[in-house]
């Protein structure tokens, strides 16, 4: 009973490795050609059958042709799925420092506010007023945008209209122009407006 539990796991795990997989098709095949007599050998006086040898290259072929889709496509599954997560990763990063600088920028502005031009201290009635963001331009806007989508890799309109504070529409806008004028992103999917919840923005490779 043990022993057919470790022959299913490692059959499970040869599943999911295309190594594995490979290791395990070729000491399955090697132990065939062995049960049926096949045999490495030093014989110079032996006359060598080109027939066999041509069968075994030909069943070799076939036998590897099936197998590298199978990594192929394992491993761009692997590598997709990593540059996700680092994406994740960059963008958390990114989104963590952007508070951070904003909220010190803010209270620094705040605190120069209360100084005149000699650097005095001045206190208005004991009010502090809140200190107005300028509107930013829109080459500012482009070039957060830009910044963003390349430390996401991969990243949705939403998310972009998100992080720089303006809508979704206005958002499109921007990376449309990133994307058709500049050159600067890529896009997968139908770059339209009506389609800007599935759109997908990528870093330019």
């Amino acid at each position: 009973m043990i022993r057919l539990q470790k022959i299913k796991m490692i059959f499970i795990r040869a599943i999911r490795s295309p190594v594995l997989l490979i290791l395990l098709s070729e000491s399955i095949v090697l132990g065939l050609l062995y049960k049926y007599g096949f045999r490495i050998t030093y014989g110079p006086d032996l006359e060598a059958s080109w027939d066999a040898i041509s069968a075994i290259g030909q069943w070799a072929g076939v036998f590897v042709g099936f197998l590298i889709p199978i990594a192929a496509v394992y491993l761009q599954s692997k590598l997709d799925k990593s540059r996700e997560d680092i994406g994740e990763s960059n963008t958390a990063l990114l989104e963590e420092f952007e508070s951070f600088k904003n909220e010190y920028e803010d209270k620094l502005k705040r605190l120069s506010s209360h100084f005149d031009g000699q650097g005095n201290l001045v206190i208005d009635g004991g009010k502090f007023e809140e200190h107005k963001k300028e509107k930013r331009s829109i080459e500012e806007l482009k070039n957060e945008a830009h910044k963003f989508v390349n430390i996401s890799m991969v990243t949705k309109t939403k998310r972009v209209a998100d992080h720089l504070g303006i809508t979704p529409e206005e958002a499109f806008d921007i990376l449309e122009e990133l994307l058709r004028h500049d050159g600067l992103i890529s896009a997968g999917g139908i770059v339209r407006k009506d389609n800007m919840d599935t759109l997908v923005w990528t870093k330019k490779s």
